[in-house]
């Protein structure tokens, strides 16, 4: 492994401005991405859709990235995040403006499909700026800050939207297409964001390949097998892991609206839940260095997932908004850990030259449970109920803490 040489002190400003940039642009891109995400559950339950609709359409946002994100990982490695972040940003504009215009349940699952593109191109191509700006025992800080933007965006998001809906006089339709409207406005934010970073850093060794070639060329960056990198256990499990996590977060955004409709909870109330469990995981993600260095990254990971399985089964039984509020802290307590952590965990375990595709393995395992999630939801939705989505986020949850144990016995 290549041994980094100590920044210089205009180096370090350059990377502390590009990681603010970057900062920014993830708020930005999260608070358009979650206030996007309940409203599509929305406009497709005003379009007649139902639970299993609504499992399918969010599941198609997760298509297209199962098939891209290594390869854009692999881009990312030979140093082509500039080319990512701007065309990822454009479909981050464009996406809520199509969905604003589209008065179908195939348009609307289309449009999705195709705004999980730019999505996908600015996780990947963010989280490879973050391991090029961070030094040997950063990495814990710099995603944590990294999440943290996400998670506030993650809480923004869903305000923005429900205010957006409550706004807007008429039926829900007219609601989604001004939250819609709204969330393109934000995306603007981000792409701007987003070019600003690739303004700084050009031709800084931040967009250079993981491994530089000789002579010019780009080296063993991004070479190797993608898959092989599962052959280490503990990548292997940090993967899966991720998997439920995301999961977990994913089937609450989509299902909680659902719930709300059952429990007689307004948009705004559900808007304002989805925000709690954001903000806590905004607070959270801030001391995830200290709480590293305090119990052990596999401990905090493992409590959390514990946590947050119980914690999924108590919402089917708590339609009373206080219980529920109470409950979101506790998610954002847990469900906001296991992202940042696990990136670190891939990145300690990855060689140098296939960093950014070990992080794209692990958004396409995320990906992989954003498509099949939804949908086992949506099926154990119509033979159970709406306790299904919970009952599935427990059971994953439940399983990602049981496979961190081994791990903590052999340290």
């Amino acid at each position: 492994m290549t041994t980094r040489a100590p920044a210089t002190q205009p180096q370090r400003r350059t990377r502390r401005r590009a990681l603010a940039l970057l900062t920014v642009g993830t708020t930005f891109v999260h608070t358009t991405m979650f206030l996007s995400k309940p409203v599509v559950s929305y406009r497709v339950l005003a379009l007649g859709g139902d639970e299993i609709d609504v499992g399918v359409i969010t599941a198609a946002s997760a298509l297209l990235p199962i098939f891209l994100a290594i390869p854009m990982g692999r881009w990312s490695d030979r140093g082509r995040m500039p080319v990512l972040l701007i065309s990822g940003g454009v479909v981050l504009v464009a996406g809520p403006l199509g969905l604003a215009n589209v008065d179908s349940l195939l348009g609307v699952g289309l449009v999705n499909a195709a705004y999980g593109f730019g999505l996908l191109a600015l996780m990947i191509a963010g989280q490879a700026v973050v391991v090029a700006l961070s030094g040997p025992g950063e990495y814990d800080r710099n995603f944590g800050w990294f999440t943290a933007a996400a998670s506030l965006g993650q809480m923004l998001g869903p305000l923005l939207g429900g205010w957006a809906m409550g706004a807007a006089a008429g039926p829900m339709l007219d609601g989604t297409t001004t939250a819609f409207l709204t969330s393109c406005g934000v995306a603007t934010g981000a792409l701007l964001c987003y070019g600003l970073v690739v303004v700084v850093l050009r031709g800084s060794a931040a967009f250079a390949p993981s491994v530089p070639g000789t002579g010019g060329g780009r080296g063993d960056a991004g070479r190797g097998s993608a898959l092989a990198l599962l052959r280490n256990r503990q990548l292997a499990v940090a993967v899966c892991v991720s998997f439920a996590f995301i999961s977990g977060i994913d089937l609450l955004i989509a299902y909680l609206p659902v719930f709300g409709e059952h429990a007689g909870l307004s948009p705004t109330v559900v808007g304002a839940m989805l925000a709690i469990r954001a903000g806590v995981s905004f607070v959270t993600r801030l001391f995830l260095d200290a709480l590293v260095r305090l119990a052990g990254r596999l401990v905090v990971i493992m409590v959390s997932a514990a946590v947050a399985m119980a914690t999924m089964l108590a919402i089917v039984v708590s339609p009373d908004p206080i219980a529920l509020g109470c409950l979101m802290v506790l998610l954002g307590l847990t469900l906001g850990l296991g992202q940042p952590l696990t990136m670190t965990w891939v990145v300690e375990q990855a060689p140098q030259r296939l960093r950014a595709t070990a992080l794209a393995l692990r958004i396409t395992g995320n990906r992989v449970a954003q498509t099949t999630a939804p949908a086992l939801a949506g099926g154990l939705s119509s033979l159970i109920g709406i306790a299904g989505p919970f009952v599935l986020a427990a059971v994953l949850l439940g399983a990602a803490g049981v496979s961190v144990v081994p791990f903590l016995r052999s340290r």
